[in-house]
């Protein structure tokens, strides 16, 4: 428990290192990725799907026809709910390729759904040094840190997601669980 509690305290202290990361003009990423998340941020509600599912399309493609295949049966026994395959596929994957955030994020849910919340927490963490404009490891962020009642850092989490996704859909469903957990408290 206190590992969990030590990963919570780094992610947390991350944050404002991410969101320095987000507001200073983006050095050395991905040419293929720079023009979607811009289209991302200013893109009408009803298109914005369509830009996510490019971009994830672009974080699936690691260079390697064979780690992209990992990639691809890691998701597979997700999909199955087959986690110790999910944990080989994804544990080979960054093994391989550990700058690979999509194989990070992939270990990341692996660990969430068997209740292994430092360690994905700290997979959670190299994804997003990896990609820190990654909104689905974000949001990965933003349910531990809710579940660990961490509101007031889980609102700075809705913040971030916002700044790269502010047409998200759940993003307001979020804020709004949230608020509600931090009134009345006292500072």
């Amino acid at each position: 428990m206190t590992t969990v509690f030590q990963s919570l305290k780094s992610v947390v202290g991350a944050l404002l290192f991410l969101g320095m990361v987000l507001l200073t003009p983006a050095v050395a990423q991905d040419a293929r990725l720079d023009p979607l998340f811009e289209t991302l941020s200013t893109v009408p509600a009803d298109d914005a799907p369509r830009v996510v599912e490019k971009i994830v399309i672009e974080w699936s493609k690691s260079g390697s026809p064979a780690m992209d295949l990992l990639l691809k049966r890691g998701r597979d026994a997700l999909e199955a709910d087959d986690y110790d395959a999910a944990l080989q596929h994804f544990g080979a994957l960054t093994d391989h390729a550990p700058d690979f955030a999509e194989g990070w994020h992939g270990l990341a849910v692996v660990y969430f759904n068997q209740d292994r919340i430092g360690l994905a927490m700290d997979a959670l963490e190299r994804t997003l040094a990896l990609e820190p404009r990654h909104f689905q490891a974000m949001e990965g962020l933003l349910v531990i840190l809710s579940d660990a009642a961490l509101y007031d850092a889980a609102l700075q989490v809705v913040d971030l997601i916002r700044a790269i996704h502010p047409n998200h859909p759940d993003l307001s469903s979020f804020e709004d669980r949230l608020s509600n957990q931090t009134k009345g408290r006292d500072l």
